[in-house]
């Protein structure tokens, strides 16, 4: 960083106007064409200012602080432990070499954004984006393709997706070639996740399928199988149901040597679902409820979604006393977590929670309800995110309903619907 930038960074992060630090030592006008490298300062001009800063008349070299921010970079890349990771973060956001020169501190605060990504802090890490957004000007290309991506990691946990993958794909654009592997292959996969949230097929398959090749070569275990399961749920999505299987059972071998229960947890849920999509119930329940061996209390909506597959596979089997045991489990949930559809809550658990009240609905035959939740709660939601199966299948029952309530001009047309969102769904075997 050269003089005048460095004079600048610092009275950015100090929050002093130009008119401030300029009084007594030089005009403001004089002070910008310095910060500016239109002009360099006399050295009264510089001792005055950096004085006035309190910082040094040179930045010192930094070698110590280099490695801590790279050995700090390269553990948030690919994490395995959490907790590690903030003992790792206790030990060195106090140490003073990380705030000893501009280079190492402003790369330690973009690192920071990561961090508090990965633990969960998302107000630290709304607070750290928005300070370091100060100071774009100060970043190489390096930290400016890194701040874009850690904006996105922001947005894709926030479920802003779409936001997400915009941000992304900048941050594809303006990579620098000095970027390792592991970490574009981190960017591919991150493009891979979100097209699939977006429901860009085409875009998740291609960029899953880059990331793959580039985990392979690094052997990456835990983000091999993540792209399996992305390439398999992109496939899937197509139609192309073999294809879908094969990634779907590499997932699974592979991440079963791993014992990581979110990923196991993941890999089973997705085959179960994957199963149930294609009317294989008796897997479905099987992979499903293995699924839920590994999934900890705190992911609620998750385990609510793992019900939800089940009661559904248990009906269509006539299961339906194992139905409503499955159901007694979600409402228990439901009642520990204080939630009603109108409580304002996490969007992922509002959306398993409208799909678990239609299925109590529908398997305790209160027929008023379900029509009530599926046409004026579920088919909004549903529809927002082009899940066309969900709603062939819950149209699809409110069809026979209607039908045998003898309304069968509304069956016939809601039947249609379900016919057309079955049609979006098209297998290839």
């Amino acid at each position: 960083m050269d003089t005048g930038m460095r004079l600048k960074y610092h009275r950015l992060k100090k929050k002093i106007s130009l008119e401030e630090l300029a009084s007594g030592i030089l005009t403001p006008r004089e002070l910008k064409k310095i910060e500016t490298g239109l002009k360099d300062p006399a050295l009264k001009e510089l001792e005055a200012l950096c004085k006035k800063l309190a910082i040094p008349l040179a930045p010192k070299d930094n070698p110590i602080g280099k490695v801590l921010v790279k050995n700090f970079k390269n553990s948030l890349l690919h994490p395995q432990n959490k907790a590690k990771i903030m003992e790792q973060y206790a030990d060195i956001q106090d140490h003073p070499l990380l705030h000893a020169d501009e280079d190492v501190e402003l790369e330690y605060s973009i690192q920071q954004i990561r961090y508090f990504i990965i633990t969960g802090d998302l107000d630290s890490a709304e607070e750290k984006i928005k300070e370091i957004d100060r100071f774009r000007e100060f970043m190489n290309q390096e930290q400016f393709y890194l701040f874009h991506k850690y904006n996105g990691n922001y947005n894709y946990i926030l479920n802003d997706f779409e936001k997400a993958l915009k941000t992304y794909l900048v941050a594809e654009k303006i990579a620098p070639n000095t970027i390792s592997a592991s970490e574009i292959g981190d960017l591919y996969y991150s493009i891979g996740i979100s097209s699939t949230k977006c429901r860009e097929t085409e875009m998740a398959y291609k960029y899953s399928e880059m990331a793959l090749k580039i985990y392979q070569q690094e052997f990456v275990p835990k983000r091999i199988v993540e792209c399996h399961l992305n390439i398999a749920i992109s496939h899937q999505q197509f139609g192309n149901f073999r294809m879908s299987m094969e990634h779907y059972k590499n997932a699974l071998t592979i991440g079963n040597k791993l014992e990581i229960d979110i990923l196991r947890f993941t890999t089973e849920y997705n085959i179960g679902y994957a199963y149930f999509l294609f009317q294989n119930y008796e897997l479905a329940i099987a992979h499903t409820e293995s699924s839920l061996d590994y999934i900890h209390p705190e992911y609620s909506a998750d385990i609510l979604m793992g019900y939800c597959v089940l009661i559904k596979s248990n009906y269509e089997l006539g299961n339906l006393d194992i139905a409503k045991k499955w159901l007694e489990k979600g409402f228990s949930i439901v009642e520990n977590k204080k939630i009603s559809i109108h409580s304002p809550t996490n969007q992922a658990f509002k959306e398993a929670y409208i799909e678990f009240i239609c299925l109590d609905r529908l398997v305790n035959k209160d027929h008023e309800g379900f029509e009530d939740y599926v046409l004026n709660q579920l088919s909004p939601s549903l529809e927002n995110t082009s899940n066309f199966f969900e709603i062939g299948y819950f149209f699809g029952h409110l069809g026979k309903i209607f039908y045998e309530q003898e309304r069968y001009k509304e069956s016939a047309e809601i039947l249609n619907k379900a016919r057309k969102a079955y049609k979006s769904t098209t297998i290839l075997f």
